[in-house]
């Protein structure tokens, strides 16, 4: 009965990630989760995983630098979405060094008076590369934190002010530093986990088509909360879905396969 109320919890999280919106943090206890290769023995020093990551996020909760706000420009939000393919490599169950690439498109939506500006990005690369560690293991709790670093640029496809298309060449930049350290623990082929999420990110957007034609987008708080379960699928194959709050409001859902 324990493990049935767990089982539908996750099924019940998965649902919600996939339905109401779904850069993760992940589980921390990651490196340790599969226990099993395809064709790398257990018993082996290193083996290597391959993955695939859909990011959805319904606001970034962002807001302008002082060059923004001194103009009154006032920001609604900003979506974001991402299809990754991720490459890991991990050391003796502990250590996870990994990098993604995928399609990742950005959406502002920011007033300036009676004025609503919606720019959208084209779908273009997003390179990112980091690494995650176990600190310890104790009975069926784990603790971990990772560091990643992202960049992305891209045209606009397209740039709307009150709903009339404009001719612009908007280019988006963006760079983002994220430390994340968190707690899991191991409960049947379930992990759920919780943790804390540090963020340093920038959106730089040039060639706007107003003055001024550079405006500069940061996170409101760098500091927020996820949570979120991963499972086994058997020995070589791992789902896992994940929700950040406070700094942003995004979901993910990831498939590994431990080879």
């Amino acid at each position: 009965m324990y493990y049935f109320f767990y089982k539908i919890f996750f099924l019940i999280f998965l649902f919600f990630n996939f339905f109401v919106f779904s850069a993760s943090s992940g589980s921390l206890s990651l490196p340790a989760t599969i226990e099993e290769g395809f064709f790398i023995p257990d018993t082996h020093w290193m083996n290597f995983r391959l993955g695939y990551q859909t990011y959805n996020a319904s606001d970034l909760v962002m807001q302008f630098e002082s060059i923004g706000k001194e103009n009154n420009f006032y920001l609604r939000k900003v979506k974001a979405n991402a299809n990754l393919a991720l490459v890991t490599i991990n050391i003796k169950d502990r250590l996870d060094v990994y990098s993604a690439v995928g399609s990742y498109s950005l959406k502002p939506e920011f007033r300036r008076g009676s004025n609503l500006y919606v720019i959208k990005s084209s779908s273009d690369l997003l390179y990112r590369i980091g690494a995650r560690m176990v600190f310890f293991e104790i009975l069926d709790f784990s603790a971990g934190a990772s560091a990643k670093y992202t960049i992305f640029s891209a045209t606009n496809d397209f740039f709307m002010i009150n709903d009339k298309p404009l001719n612009s060449d908007v280019e988006f930049y963006l760079k983002e530093w994220q430390i994340d350290v968190g707690l899991a623990q191991k409960i049947s082929i379930l992990r759920p986990y919780i943790g804390i999420s540090y963020k340093d990110t920038k959106i730089k957007m040039k060639h706007l088509a107003f003055q001024p034609d550079k405006l500069n987008l940061v996170f409101k708080k760098k500091t927020g909360v996820f949570l979120g379960v991963c499972a086994t699928l058997g020995s070589f194959v791992m789902i896992e879905a994940e929700s950040k709050f406070v700094n942003e409001r995004s979901s993910t859902l990831s498939l590994e396969a431990r080879f």
